[in-house]
């Protein structure tokens, strides 16, 4: 049985709370009474159980006079998924169940109203000119004092506590009290103060770690990392700090413009590959050490071959020519471990903190500055090697709001808030970052700032950039031009969410306001292979369906069908991490295809796919047929669960997710046709034309008569080139 709990608050003007009681129920029985168990500073407070054999979404409660002469309406309570408990605010006389206590406070029946209690929530701009800060925050180490700073201005105070080590169950071993700022100036961020709270303590206190201690009220404290936080405990919940001495490997250097000749100057010859790190190597056909699969260090380790002697990991990699790898999050996320100790696998769309890598990657979880080195390791090689590397960022949520650094240093503020205090969830993911919001969008800018100062990383993939607003997207580009503009943004411009207006969304159909960032094209995705999303299949060109006028348009460079400004905004792909791969999609399109008829559709997607105007982004297997198909059924069979596993894989078990090195051997053919197409693209000039005027100058689309199976490309220059594509024969000819 699950307990439900619902822990309910209640408030009345007259504070007659002694003949008071509850009816509570669960929808659809009858319920009934219980009692308030404790006063509290909101009125009075109910700890309430529903036990049922599964999770509640609704109960029902009302509170009323035991001899039930007076009542109020029944308060319908929505349960938090994934929360151990729901805890509301009801106000005598308002319908409204708050979700905040803050809400709740702001209420004109709350006999003590403080109206502007929940401004952090709905009411922000007022919010941030009151208290909005420009300064660094964090922590200053030097070896004789450090300094710390938190953006905490709702705290009524707060402590910095130091534990004796760097062990998760650490005692604690000092507390001091921290000092709020004195200066207020909303016209001057740089000098408002008042909201920021620091302290500077003498001393060395390299690999030392800390938290804040913040207290809402009296008696009413909740302790948190660091949002800031650059290395943390193994269990992810206390910061620690570390010298930039200990955080620097051994030849390691961060460069950027003419320094880092890797990152290219014209995006639209940029071929990426998307991969992920444990999938990466965690295969024991990868031939990576043991001690070194799915982690860090597997990713950079040479020499490595599968059972036939061909080159896997990193040198194969080296070998395909793309320009850069990006790496699925790397960033420190929520993890579940079994009673066994074993990881439950994870992708990592789940943020804790968002400037730490991660600990099931490094080597040694538990030393703080081995994920650091170890990280930094990689993207040397990868430099090393010619290659950038990108992040693939997720700051458009967290994986919880009731532990999360945001909401316990500022209750409400970081996210986008509903006016009764629950949060909203265009993510999908219970919540959604307030970026608009100024030390959100802060924090974005800093974060990606470290990243690159401190890791020399080469550009990000941001998850669900439609939920973020189109002005802070563009003071990141403005952020990393100041720093080095080959540094490349991109991501996903899907519209979500109802937090900003249409306008204001980073999402594809406002491209044109954001120029210097690239969007994912899905148009060109659909025409070329169809698509899977959520079980809902279509066809594309290399199945024979009729997609020649949209594929015209996409070799011209995609203007025609989205307002972007340059081609370098259009980041062409026919697979990702998300949904089918496209092998399992056409296997499923085509379950009656040979192997040969099956590879010439792969072949011809893919080639075209490099052949686009604009960034070329593949996912690593694509070129040798990786699947997700891992059978479990009786006699090797596919499960319809099976299926639904490989097209949404993001916990699934290594079986389905780990990439198995023996195909590059078995589709060795497929593997040197496309990686001459990689080749093509970032050496011919023909296939990175950076103006749409000088495209409609160089590439004449020929033949794209719809339903004819067939497309023809011309290129004008001093040298003639021509694409002749054909779903029927399903080839694709360039000479």
């Amino acid at each position: 049985m699950i307990s439900n709990t619902t822990v309910v608050h209640f408030h009345s003007k007259w504070e007659n709370y002694f003949d008071l009681s509850l009816w509570q129920w669960q929808i659809g029985d009858l319920g009934h009474e219980t009692f308030f168990s404790l006063f509290d500073s909101f009125g009075v407070k109910a700890t309430l159980t529903y036990p049922a054999p599964h999770f509640l979404n609704e109960v029902g409660v009302l509170i009323k006079k035991k001899d039930w002469s007076s009542k109020t309406k029944d308060y319908h309570i929505h349960r938090h998924v994934g929360l151990d408990k729901t805890e509301v605010w009801l106000v005598d006389g308002d319908e409204t169940v708050y979700y905040s206590r803050q809400a709740a406070i702001a209420s004109p029946y709350y006999g003590r109203r403080q109206s502007h209690a929940f401004d952090m929530g709905i009411n922000s701009k007022a919010f941030d000119r009151e208290w909005g800060f420009d300064g660094w925050l964090g922590f200053q180490y030097h070896q004789d004092a450090t300094d710390f700073r938190l953006w905490a201005p709702t705290a009524e105070a707060v402590e910095l506590v130091l534990y004796s080590s760097t062990n998760k169950d650490a005692s604690v071993a000092e507390v001091h009290s921290m000092f709020r700022g004195k200066h207020r100036n909303p016209d001057n961020h740089k000098e408002n103060t008042h909201g920021v709270w620091s302290i500077s303590l003498s001393g060395d206190y390299n690999f030392t770690a800390y938290s804040y201690r913040i207290h809402y009220r009296k008696r009413t404290f909740k302790d948190s990392r660091d949002p800031y936080s650059i290395a943390t405990t193994a269990d992810s919940k206390r910061s620690i700090i570390v010298s930039e001495r200990d955080r620097t490997p051994h030849d390691f250097t961060v460069t950027h413009g003419k320094q880092a000749p890797w990152r290219v100057s014209n995006p639209n010859q940029a071929v990426i590959c998307e991969m992920h790190i444990r999938d990466f190597t965690k295969s024991e056909t990868s031939g990576v050490d043991d001690d070194k699969r799915g982690k860090f260090l597997g990713a950079i380790q040479k020499g490595t071959t599968n059972v036939f002697g061909d080159a896997t990991g990193f040198d194969y990699i080296k070998q395909m020519g793309y320009s850069y790898v990006q790496l699925q999050p790397i960033f420190d996320h929520h993890q579940m471990i079994l009673e066994d100790g074993t990881y439950v696998y994870n992708w990592g769309y789940d943020p804790e903190n968002y400037n730490v890598p991660d600990a099931s990657l490094t080597s040694n979880p538990d030393e703080p500055a081995t994920r650091i080195l170890e990280l930094k390791e990689l993207i040397q090689a990868y430099h090393k090697a010619g290659i950038g590397v990108i992040l693939d960022v997720v700051y458009n949520h967290t994986y919880s709001t009731e532990d999360s650094a945001f909401q316990l240093t500022v209750p409400d503020y970081y996210y986008r808030m509903n006016a009764d205090g629950s949060f909203q969830n265009g993510s999908g993911c219970g919540n959604e970052t307030a970026s608009e919001k100024e030390m959100f969008r802060k924090y974005m800018i800093d974060s990606l700032i470290f990243w690159v100062r401190e890791y020399g990383v080469d550009g990000f993939r941001f998850d669900l950039m439609g939920l973020h607003d189109v002005t802070t997207m563009q003071l990141i580009r403005s952020a990393m031009d100041q720093i080095d503009p080959n540094i490349l943004l991109y991501g996903e411009g899907w519209d979500m969410g109802v937090g900003l207006m249409p306008e204001d969304k980073a999402k594809k159909g406002n491209a044109a306001q954001m120029p210097g960032i690239g969007f994912f094209n899905d148009d060109s995705r659909d025409a070329i292979k169809g698509a899977e999303v959520y079980g809902y299949f279509e066809k594309g060109f290399v199945s024979g369906e009729a997609t020649e006028d949209v594929l015209a348009k996409a070799f011209l460079g995609s203007d025609e069908l989205n307002h972007y400004v340059t081609p370098s905004q259009v980041v062409n792909y026919v697979e990702a991490h998300d949904n089918y791969n496209l092998n399992d999609l056409m296997w499923h399109l085509h379950p009656n295809d040979d192997m040969e008829a099956h590879k010439r559709r792969i072949a011809l997607a893919s080639k075209m796919n490099l052949t686009l105007q604009g960034i070329c982004f593949m996912q690593l297997g694509q070129e040798f047929m990786r699947t997700k198909l891992y059978p479990t059924g009786e006699n090797g069979e596919l499960t319809q669960e099976d299926k639904e596993r490989a097209m949404n894989s993001y916990n699934s078990p290594d079986e389905v997710n780990q990439v198995d090195w023996k195909l590059v051997t078995e589709h060795a053919d497929l593997i040197s046709e496309i990686r001459q197409f990689i080749l093509e693209k970032k050496e011919n000039p023909i296939f990175s034309i950076s103006e749409f005027p000088k495209i409609r100058e160089m590439v004449f689309v020929e033949c794209a008569v719809p339903g004819s199976g067939e497309l023809v490309v011309r290129y004008a220059g001093r040298q003639k080139y021509s694409l002749k594509l054909n779903n029927i024969e399903k080839t694709l000819e360039f000479s």
